[in-house]
């Protein structure tokens, strides 16, 4: 690498990088950590260029003839500059990459990627891509190390303080903020609340997703209108809404993963104690950023298989469905937008549509991914079954820093416990319940069991409040978390 900067030119900018110097400090640099950062940063600096016009591919170019003309002068440096991106992209010298594949040319880097292809088909991505498939599962297990984390830590490669939120983004109208007493109800109660605003909201979406596919306006005021009932369901209970928002109907999937991160969001922006105008604009975006899918094939939507690569390049383009009827609509707060436009990005530079990294991504984008993944992970889906809530936390987790903002995805997961509501879990009297509301420390509290581990029987219904209720020697406790499927339990079948 450091042959490479110095052909570049770039090795002071790429070494006097903050994250570089900050890792250099702990680890010394031949720490193979090190030398994934200063490849990173290499292609950062060097993504002007990257993401400009190449020559086309001439097939009949050889290098070891007499170079005469500027034009053969220009491709034979950015043939040299290709193999070195090459290099750095997969840790491996030039020699080496022409020893393991003789006949390998840049006829596909040229024309694929070519400037004048889309945003999104720029060479920086590609290389980017490339790195990070090479080097995740190296810097998942730097993660997993304790000394690794304290090290990423300090070296500012992810975390992040808190993120200041922008009032631009809430946009031009004007707030009237009243104040609203809000008288809190039992989970019983509002759960019946709950599922009459599911099945109000099922409706509204389905309506507005019709007038979204004729490419008519969406009625904005009753969306807001929604969103607004939604918070005063969780303001009052905020247990009941992220139990039904675990109902999901395979045939109606893209509606309910709608309801379900406004739900989320709201628990996101309610944990962060940000303002009401900024609650009810992250429920609003979270309800409407994935609405480009409703525009794909409804064979490819439902389909039971991994999806192929022209599948998956039509489904990156529901962000580009999405932003064009988001645009024709009026009085939208920015916040939306930035929801759309940024939930499929990742802070290593490895999403899409614009490959942006850590600091190019929104706060609300970074929002919107957390909210988002956790939501699918926790559902069932047409393709897959859906992941017990705390396998799915840590699935994310194994993604901090990487696919998630760390410090985002920390307040997150802690928000929701370590045991988050829907978890099957076996209690110390012997029975399985499920996980229905949580205390102030972010423990379970109540429990609905369902299921006698001692006779393999199911058992009616029965909550138990775990701060409250005692046994004759000692309180009832969680004991670990099991696996519904493998009783054949469903979390769904007994919130109501």
């Amino acid at each position: 690498m450091d042959e490479i900067l110095d052909i570049f030119g770039i090795k002071k900018e790429v070494m006097d990088n903050k994250r570089v110097k900050s890792l250099i400090k702990i680890h010394g640099r031949k720490e193979r950590i090190v030398n994934i950062a200063v490849r990173q940063v290499t292609f950062d600096v060097l993504r002007s260029v990257l993401d400009s016009e190449f020559l086309p591919y001439d097939a009949y170019f050889n290098d070891d003839k007499l170079l005469t003309s500027r034009r053969e002068r220009l491709y034979d440096a950015q043939e040299r500059f290709l193999f070195l991106c090459l290099s750095i992209a997969n840790g491996k010298s030039v020699r080496s990459l022409k020893k393991l594949n003789r006949d390998f040319s840049t006829k596909e880097l040229r024309s694929k990627f070519a400037r004048g292809k889309g945003k999104d088909k720029g060479l920086f991505r590609y290389f980017r891509q490339e790195l990070d498939e090479n080097t995740r599962e190296y810097i998942l297990s730097y993660k997993a190390k304790g000394s690794g984390v304290e090290g990423l830590a300090r070296a500012g490669v992810s975390s992040r303080t808190e993120p200041a939120f922008d009032k631009e983004a809430l946009g031009s109208e004007k707030k009237t903020q009243r104040e609203i007493k809000v008288f809190s109800t039992s989970f019983d109660d509002e759960v019946i609340t709950a599922l009459k605003l599911f099945k109000d909201g099922n409706l509204l979406l389905s309506t507005q997703m019709e007038l979204f596919k004729r490419g008519e306006l969406l009625d904005t005021p009753e969306l807001k209108k929604f969103c607004k009932r939604l918070i005063t369901s969780y303001s009052r209970n905020p247990f009941a809404l992220m139990a039904i928002r675990h109902i999901k109907e395979v045939s109606s999937y893209l509606v309910l993963h709608a309801m379900g991160m406004a739900v989320l969001g709201i628990h996101f922006a309610k944990t962060m104690k940000l303002q009401d105008a900024y609650v009810e604009a992250i429920a609003l975006g979270a309800l409407l950023f994935d609405l480009g899918r409703f525009r794909l094939p409804a064979a490819m939507v439902n389909k039971s298989t991994k999806m192929t690569a022209g599948e998956f390049d039509l489904f990156r383009k529901h962000i580009q469905f999405g932003s064009q009827i988001l645009h024709k609509c009026e009085n939208l707060p920015k916040v939306v937008f930035q929801m759309l436009e940024d939930h499929h990005e990742k802070i290593d530079g490895s999403g899409y549509p614009n490959g942006k990294q850590d600091q190019e991504i929104s706060v609300y984008g970074k929002i919107a991914a957390i909210i988002d993944a956790y939501d699918a992970m926790t559902s069932e889906q047409p393709h897959k079954d859906s992941m017990e809530p705390i396998k799915a936390c840590q699935q994310m987790l194994k993604e901090s820093g990487l696919a998630f903002d760390e410090t985002l995805l920390s307040v997150f997961l802690k928000s929701i416990g370590r045991v988050p509501v829907g978890s099957c879990v076996l209690l110390s009297n012997g029975r399985v319940g499920f996980v229905l509301t949580l205390n102030k420390s972010f423990q379970p509290a109540l429990i609905r069991q369902v299921y006698s581990m001692t006779n393999k029987s199911f058992i009616a219904s029965t909550d138990i409040e775990l701060n409250k209720v005692a046994n004759v020697i000692d309180d009832v406790v969680v004991e670990k978390d099991v696996s519904p499927q493998s009783l054949g339990l469903q979390f769904i079948n007994h919130i109501s």
